[in-house]
C-alpha cells in the first residue's frame, strides 16, 4: 500500500472510532430503543413499619415505650441500598425496570421535603399498575457515631407499591414519585434496630423531555 493509501485508512479508522465513542455517550444509549423513558423520584413521608442487627446501647429514648422505641430518633443518617425495581403490566406480568442499580440513598436526608431522583430508567411501553422496589441493604448511623449494617432477611426487602395506572411511550418521560414512609420504619426494640419499608405512589405524572 502506498503512502496515500495508508493515510487514507487510518482517517477511516479515526472517524470509525469518533462515531462509536460519540454513540457511547449519547443519552439515549441509556434507555433501549424499544422501551419508553421513566423518572423515580424519592421523597419521604409519615407511615407505619420493622427485620434486625445488634446495636449498642444509645441513650434512652423520652418518647413511646422502652421496649420498642421509634428508632429513627436515635439516628443521624440511614442509607438504603435500592438494588432492584419492577413494575406489574395490565398482563398482570412483572418487568424489571432498565435502570443502573444498585444505588444507595440516605433516607433521612429527604426528611423536610427533599427529593432524589433515581437514575434514569427504562420500561417497555405499556401500562403499569403496581412498582415492586427491593433493598438489599441498611447502613445506619447512630447519634453517637456508630455505623451499624443491617442484614435483610433472605434476599431483601420487598416493597410491593400498588398506584395508579401509568402508561410509558417512546415520545415522552413518565415521572413516579415514590413516598418512603419513615414513621416506625425503624424500631429499636432488643437491643436492636429493626427496619421493615414501606412505599406509597404518588400520581405519576406524563411529559415532555426538559
Amino acid at each position: 500500500m502506498n503512502r496515500n493509501g495508508f493515510r487514507d485508512l487510518t482517517m477511516v479508522l479515526v472517524l470509525g472510532l469518533a462515531s462509536v465513542t460519540s454513540g457511547c455517550l449519547s443519552s439515549d444509549s441509556l434507555v433501549g430503543v424499544d422501551e419508553g423513558r421513566v423518572r423515580f423520584v424519592l421523597s419521604t413521608g409519615a407511615g407505619t413499619a420493622a427485620a434486625g442487627v445488634d446495636a449498642p446501647a444509645p441513650t434512652p429514648d423520652l418518647h413511646g415505650d422502652e421496649h420498642e422505641q421509634d428508632g429513627r430518633r436515635r439516628l443521624q443518617s440511614a442509607n438504603v441500598m435500592f438494588s432492584s425495581i419492577l413494575a406489574r403490566n395490565l398482563d398482570g406480568v412483572l418487568v424489571n425496570v432498565d435502570m443502573e442499580l444498585p444505588v444507595s440513598v440516605d433516607i433521612l436526608s429527604m426528611e423536610g421535603g427533599k427529593e432524589v431522583v433515581l437514575p434514569d430508567a427504562g420500561l417497555p411501553p405499556a401500562t403499569y399498575d403496581q412498582v415492586v422496589v427491593v433493598m438489599t441493604e441498611v447502613e445506619v448511623v447512630t447519634l453517637d457515631g456508630t455505623t451499624i449494617t443491617v442484614a435483610p432477611p433472605g434476599g431483601g426487602w420487598t416493597a410491593i407499591v400498588p398506584i395508579c395506572p401509568f402508561i410509558v411511550d417512546g415520545g415522552a418521560t413518565t415521572t413516579v414519585g415514590l413516598t418512603f414512609m419513615l414513621q416506625n420504619a425503624f424500631k429499636f426494640r432488643d437491643n436492636r434496630f429493626h427496619f421493615q419499608p414501606r412505599l406509597v405512589c404518588r400520581q405519576a405524572e406524563d411529559g415532555s423531555d426538559p
